[in-house]
């Protein structure tokens, strides 16, 4: 039985009922799964320090989730905090949705782009793509003018904000495929294709049914040289 640990890495619970009602929706029948958030941690994040500030605890939590009876965990930011870290300390299967998603837009077009929020989103996924050995593949990175906080709060401007990156992504860069670079936006890229005609990356549910895929096969990371082995 696929066992999925979803875990929101900030210390609030808002992104728990939209995010467990939306991977409800394409879930297995067979699939559980479970979504929670930190108790301690930063509430956002949107900065390196908000990454290092999240790790630990988000370590602690996937262990956790392991001696409970999970077989995968997904790590539900863009920013992957811990995700190394937890691989390392776990033997189940950890992915980040950051990196799951930059990796499977590879497989649906040339040239991909990451729209996120903030404008450290324009340095750091170029460099997150440079990391993951795909820097030539990106188009074109950038960050609406909202926080992550406040993300639905108007959710018709975040759309709006977040078309008009997509055009320019596509249009002015020729990007075949956009990644939404934030867990924030769940739900979000199936109404962006279809006003953009291009493939739009949810990583929230890209990962989770990745997850899903590899953990029915028992497919987990090799330890062979990375990864200390306790």
């Amino acid at each position: 039985m696929v066992h999925i640990f979803v875990l929101n890495p900030v210390s609030t619970s808002i992104w728990n009922e939209l995010t467990e009602k939306t991977l409800r929706r394409i879930a297995c029948p067979s699939t559980r799964f479970t979504v929670e958030n930190l108790e301690k941690g930063p509430k956002s994040i949107e900065s390196e320090l908000d990454v290092v500030s999240a790790s630990p605890y988000v370590v602690e939590k996937i262990a956790e989730a392991q001696e409970k009876g999970y077989n995968v965990a997904v790590i539900n930011c863009f920013d992957d905090p811990g995700l190394e870290a937890a691989r390392e300390k776990a033997s189940m299967l950890v992915l980040g949705v950051g990196e799951t998603s930059i990796i499977s837009a590879l497989h649906l077009g040339y040239k991909f782009a990451i729209i996120s929020t903030g404008e450290k989103s324009k340095a750091s996924y170029d460099l997150k793509a440079l990391k993951l050995g795909v820097r030539s593949r990106l188009a074109y990175t950038s960050g609406i003018s909202t926080k992550v906080l406040d993300l639905r709060k108007d959710e018709e401007k975040t759309k709006q904000l977040l078309l008009e990156e997509a055009v320019k992504a596509v249009e002015e860069f020729h990007a075949e495929v956009i990644v939404l670079g934030c867990s924030g936006m769940i739900g979000l890229a199936e109404w962006l294709s279809e006003k953009i005609n291009v493939p739009v990356i949810d990583p929230t549910i890209t990962t989770f049914k990745i997850a899903e895929a590899l953990a029915s096969i028992g497919i987990k990371h090799s330890k062979k040289y990375l990864y200390r082995v306790d």
